[in-house]
């Protein structure tokens, strides 16, 4: 695919996309977006000041050669090019500067400058601007919502799609779960082999997490060794399976660390994620049944039992967790 072309749904899906190409294109386009903002200044004490001159070196395709016409024609992000505000900004610059030369062409012409053709130039800029805001914002979500060192989202990430999750789990009726996951012994790896070696295993659960988990499913690393699983539309008995199934797979999973290959274990644990209680007592009871299969042996999978519904309330203090996990 050439640099710049929207590439078609029929074309497949885009290359992934995470935090390296983020950062990228953030640090190209920051200085790029400025060099536009004085470049629109510019153009209007242009128009205002008719300056014939400088209406001279607007000719032909000088949008190209300017910094942001530059990241347009040579950015080769398969995600960012065919991303539809991308598509709509490249098409938006060249029609910002197409009708910047007409307005300098009555100015050559010695010409007035009609209204409504200076009202389509400003709107088309108002048009750009709000495209590369709502990519820019998208990029500095992404750096700001994944996390650097496993490359999935972070808690805070994970929060407003559980809330969306609460929510239409109280307009439909059905129950979504959420599961805890605490790898086993994780001190022990770091303490053993070096943090180094914690942070390889870290990566490696969260990949084989992403690879294993359904499509629909949602993953985050909540802090440390702790990864919290969303489940949509799954009761507690029916997640019960497919966590065992990640319980299983992640047990026999190879971790080469240099020249050793390491393994590691979880115990998870599982709550129905409930439109009557607070998100926060749905983590907190996941949480306590993570820590029962902890107590009973660890590398297994428990669920918050439901008889014990109406007996917790939510400012029941979870248990002091073991001093090993």
């Amino acid at each position: 695919m050439s640099p710049g072309r929207f590439r078609s749904p029929e074309e497949g899906p885009a290359t992934p996309f995470g935090l390296q190409d983020a950062e990228r294109i953030v640090r190209r386009l920051a200085p790029a977006l400025h060099a536009h903002g004085e470049w629109i200044q510019s153009i209007h004490a242009t128009l205002i000041c008719r300056s014939v001159d400088d209406c001279k070196m607007l000719c032909g395709n000088s949008h190209e050669v300017t910094q942001l016409g530059r990241w347009f024609a040579e950015e080769t992000s398969e995600f960012i090019c065919r991303h539809p505000e991308y598509v709509s900004a490249m098409r938006y610059h060249r029609e910002v500067f197409s009708l910047a030369q007409g307005l300098c062409k009555a100015i050559l012409d010695e010409q007035p400058i009609a209204r409504t053709a200076y009202e389509t130039f400003a709107d088309a800029i108002n048009r750009l601007d709000r495209c590369l805001e709502t990519l820019v914002k998208e990029l500095w979500d992404l750096l700001r919502y994944t996390d650097p060192l496993t490359g999935i989202a972070t808690r805070y990430a994970m929060l407003p799609r559980l809330r969306e999750e609460h929510q239409r789990v109280g307009r439909t009726g059905l129950t979504s779960s959420i599961c805890m996951a605490d790898l086993d012994h994780f001190k022990t790896i770091n303490d053993s082999w070096g943090h180094h070696a914690g942070d390889v295993v870290l990566e490696a659960v969260s990949a084989y997490f992403v690879r294993n988990l359904r499509r629909y499913d949602q993953v985050c690393r909540y802090g440390g060794e702790e990864f919290v699983l969303m489940l949509p539309s799954t009761t507690p008995e029916q997640a019960v399976p497919i966590v065992d199934r990640l319980r299983r797979g992640l047990a026999s999973l190879q971790i080469p660390v240099g020249d050793k290959t390491l393994q590691v274990t979880a115990s998870f644990g599982i709550a129905p994620l409930r439109a009557d209680q607070p998100i926060a007592v749905s983590i907190e009871r996941a949480d306590r049944a993570m820590y029962q299969a902890k107590r009973a042996g660890r590398d297994r999978v428990e669920v918050w039992p439901a008889d014990q519904d109406e007996q917790e309330s939510a400012e029941t203090a979870p248990e002091t967790p073991p001093q090993e996990s």
